[in-house]
């Protein structure tokens, strides 16, 4: 939409919201924050080159990446709503919920084509305190966008309607007008508009200035009451969509996927976890087919004792003939002597059976694991939103800890944290469990657990919330108290300490975050 059809819709919008609180905030996409006011949903789209709003009774989201949103916006009540001019940029302002929101909060919708945006401003100082998207100074020479930089509005794109009736904009329109002439110069006014502009019935000079005029008046009346109309200067012959209505899908898209967050984290965890548990499956079945039958394990042990006095205490194996004159190769423990390894054999001879069934159970409860999980797959495109949110809920939950295993957090949004229990299993976690890409994380100069932040082959990163959450699990599972840095790297960065005992390690390309104990 154009910058005049917001100007329409603001009024529209105000009935709706003015004066209501925000009950919830989530996102619908990964470019849709969706507002929740109890009658409805307020749902602002901001996809670059398609950036639109819309409003429906009810709607499935997930919780944003930042929790900023949230913080400042749930509980806050609506005091207005204003457009910066007739641009596509809408402000919602919020009144105050804390302290720390003294003088409110300002919701900005920058609806500007592949700039689309949407940022949250703190009124008394004028700090972006969160954003959809940043704009770093290299990608935009005019402003930045990012969380602690003063807001600085857009430029305007052109002449304001109150200009629009005057000589130096009627001048203007005495030339060969084309539509790019109209919206490189008239705020508000796009490609569509323009068009309809100058394919309407008397001059453009004429329609120019009584639509600047309409649109001063707010005489909006055609849009509110029937939304395929437009105002009157503009005639009939331009026709728009519903703009509170979700926006239809154009034909080349509809055979496209959607894209829904919660929908694609499922897939990756599913994905992640079939492959984990036929992974242990086969593995448990080279397992089972690699073991040595009780017999023979005996029958090793009666060599080695028909042996004994061939053999010494140091060896790591020896060729012994059995009783049929068969030469057999025999695995020997360096610290036991010959009738200590005969025992070992027998020993283990007497508890293969249980490693036989404890290897098939695992076999089939890692089986039966993926074929339940390859259920939920398959039936992942016809699920609905409910059922998405609570499979993925069912599959956060921690599973159940197996003693001496590594400690299992999980953090906001899914994100798992494993800990290390001892510089055993601290070694173990990072050079064992961890994945190249996995984070790594450990309290600065004190002894202290190794913590992971898992990936589990999701494509994301975590966000500040989850790497805060994480350091503060550090921080806990150290040696010292108060405010502790953290620092945390990639695991591929972190190496063995050449001569050093199990958990030492140094690492490099280290950031640093501040968690208290």
């Amino acid at each position: 939409m154009e910058g005049i059809y917001y100007s329409a819709l603001r009024p529209v919008i105000e009935k709706k919201i003015i004066n209501r609180t925000c009950g919830s905030v989530g996102m619908t996409s990964s470019s849709t924050l969706s507002l929740g006011f109890g009658i409805g949903w307020l749902h602002l789209h901001a996809k670059p080159d398609s950036p639109c709003l819309w409003w429906t009774d009810n709607a499935s989201v997930i919780a944003p990446d930042s929790p900023s949103w949230e913080h400042h916006l749930k509980g806050a009540p609506v005091e207005r709503i204003v457009q910066q001019g007739v641009d596509r940029v809408l402000e919602i302002h919020f009144s105050s919920r804390s302290p720390y929101d003294a003088g409110g909060i300002r919701l900005i919708f920058e609806a500007a084509g592949r700039n689309a945006n949407i940022i949250l401003v703190r009124m008394t100082d004028n700090r972006i305190l969160a954003c959809l998207r940043k704009v770093l100074s290299g990608a935009n020479r005019f402003r930045s966008i990012s969380p602690g930089v003063e807001y600085k509005s857009p430029p305007t794109s052109g002449y304001p309607p109150e200009e629009w009736g005057s000589d130096e904009v009627q001048k203007l329109l005495e030339r060969n007008v084309t539509p790019r002439l109209l919206y490189q110069n008239l705020e508000g006014v796009g490609p569509a508009s323009a068009k309809s502009i100058i394919a309407n019935h008397g001059t453009v000079a004429e329609t120019v200035r009584n639509l600047g005029k309409q649109l001063l008046d707010e005489d909006f009346t055609p849009w509110q009451t029937e939304f395929g109309r437009v105002p009157s200067c503009l005639g009939d012959g331009h026709k728009i969509q519903n703009p509170l209505s979700p926006p239809e899908k154009k034909t080349s898209e509809k055979k496209k996927e959607e894209y829904r967050p919660s929908r694609t984290q499922l897939a990756s965890i599913l994905k992640k976890r079939i492959s984990s548990s036929k992974k242990k499956a086969r593995s448990s079945q080279q397992s089972l087919d690699k073991l040595v039958s009780p017999d023979e394990l005996r029958n090793w042990g009666n060599i080695i004792l028909t042996h004994k006095s061939d053999l010494r205490k140091g060896m790591k194996s020896a060729t012994l003939t059995d009783w049929e004159g068969t030469a057999l190769k025999i695995k020997l423990k360096e610290s036991l002597n010959p009738v200590e390894n005969a025992n070992k054999y027998f020993r283990k001879a007497g508890k293969v059976h249980l490693e036989k069934n404890r290897l098939e159970e695992r076999i089939m409860t890692s089986m039966e694991r993926a074929e339940s999980l390859e259920k939920i797959q398959a039936r992942l495109e016809t699920m609905t939103d409910e059922e998405v949110t609570k499979h993925l809920s069912a599959l956060a939950k921690p599973e159940k800890k197996v003693t001496g295993a590594p400690l299992e957090y999980i953090l906001e949004g899914g994100w798992r944290c494993l800990v290390g229990r001892n510089a055993k299993q601290n070694d173990n976690l990072t050079f064992k469990i961890a994945g190249r890409e996995d984070i790594w994380m450990h309290a600065r100069g004190v002894a202290g657990a190794h913590v992971i932040v898992k990936r589990d082959g999701r494509a994301d990163n975590p966000s500040a919330a989850v790497l805060d959450q994480a350091a503060h699990v550090a921080a806990k599972h150290s040696t010292t108290n108060g405010m502790v840095p953290v620092d945390w790297t990639l695991a591929k960065y972190v190496r063995r300490m050449k001569g050093a005992g199990p958990g030492q390690v140094v690492y490099v390309r280290e950031k640093t975050l501040f968690a208290e104990a």
